[in-house]
């Protein structure tokens, strides 16, 4: 059986630092089963400052991207996407990189940027392995960095990033191999919002969602920029009606502690069992209504970011060749 078959290991590629080459790149090695994702991102920022970034230091790192042959995106997130939105929504909800210092302002000091992505669902669920032992298979792993200009101006930034793979060794017989025909994403996008009032946000459709994480208000000083979220089906059923009052006691319920102000979380996994550590009872399977949309009332102009965290079916759909 694929538990008692295979050992966890954790695999260091080398360290690279900011420079002249951005994004920084690191060729996956073709071994085992990619399991998760850690970065550990320390540097420091130094000069005479102004207007610093209202993402703080998350703004540091522009773009984080796992691409799978050259085409497919694995992980395509920004650093606020991530620290802002993604980061409260791992594993069992605790904050899996509580030493970072990504939500603090801008100042002439050191950061700790560190990330973690699950490529499996969770610890216990290996929907979304990756065999890497795969001559079809080829992943490369980016981090670009943000100008300095644009983290503060008069800044200069330094930083220095090293991966770490958390692999599973594949077992030797194929009949003890866990299930491999899905694969987990988070990518991130945003849209400009001119005015007050409802802005329509259509779930593209296709996959299955585990969890879809809007900001609308979200920086290193948040705000709640709306007053209310909805999920609505089919044009008429409403999955959330909710206005930020209940958004702050769902996310206590689920990890005890205050809902970071700006965000709005859709998420399936949550209200599934705390991580997941069960039946993935509310994923949500997009190919199986027409329409799904979320309507955010916003109290002003400004951005709506979304990171969506999905599973892709790798199968071929039923009677295919």
């Amino acid at each position: 059986m694929w538990p008692e078959n295979t050992r966890r290991k954790i695999v260091k590629l080398s360290s690279l630092s900011k420079g002249t080459v951005n994004p920084l790149a690191w060729d996956i090695p073709r071994t085992g089963l990619l399991a998760g994702l850690f970065l550990a991102i320390t540097g420091a920022v130094a000069g005479t400052l102004s207007a610093p970034n209202a993402f703080g230091m998350a703004s540091v790192i522009r773009r984080i991207r796992l691409i799978a042959n050259s085409g497919l995106s694995i992980i395509d997130i920004s650093g606020p996407g991530y620290d802002y939105l993604l980061r409260d929504f791992l594993e069992t909800y605790n904050d899996v990189v509580n030493q970072s210092t990504a939500r603090n302002a801008v100042t002439a000091t050191t950061f700790v940027l560190h990330k973690y992505f699950p490529i499996a669902l969770n610890a216990k669920d290996p929907l979304g392995l990756i065999a890497l032992q795969n001559e079809m298979t080829a992943l490369q792993l980016q981090v670009e960095f943000e100008a300095d200009a644009s983290v503060a101006t008069g800044a200069t930034v330094t930083a220095t990033v090293v991966p770490y793979l958390e692999l599973f060794t594949l077992p030797v017989n194929p009949e003890d191999w866990p299930p491999l025909n899905y694969l987990q994403t988070y990518t991130e996008e945003s849209q400009s919002v001119a005015a007050a009032g409802d802005v329509n946000y259509q779930w593209p459709r296709g996959n299955i969602y585990a969890q879809l994480l809007h900001g609308a208000g979200i920086a290193q000083a948040p705000a709640d920029n709306f007053t209310v979220a909805k999920v609505r089906v089919n044009q008429s059923d409403y999955l959330l009606d909710a206005a930020p009052a209940f958004l702050d006691m769902e996310y206590s319920r689920f990890r005890g502690r205050t809902r970071l102000a700006g965000v709005i979380p859709v998420d399936m996994l949550g209200t599934s069992g705390l991580g997941n550590y069960g039946s993935a009872r509310d994923l949500f399977d997009s190919n199986l209504v027409t329409d799904i949309v979320s309507v955010i009332t916003f109290a002003a102009a400004g951005t709506l970011y979304t990171v969506k965290r999905q599973l892709v079916n790798l199968a071929p759909p039923q009677g295919a060749q």
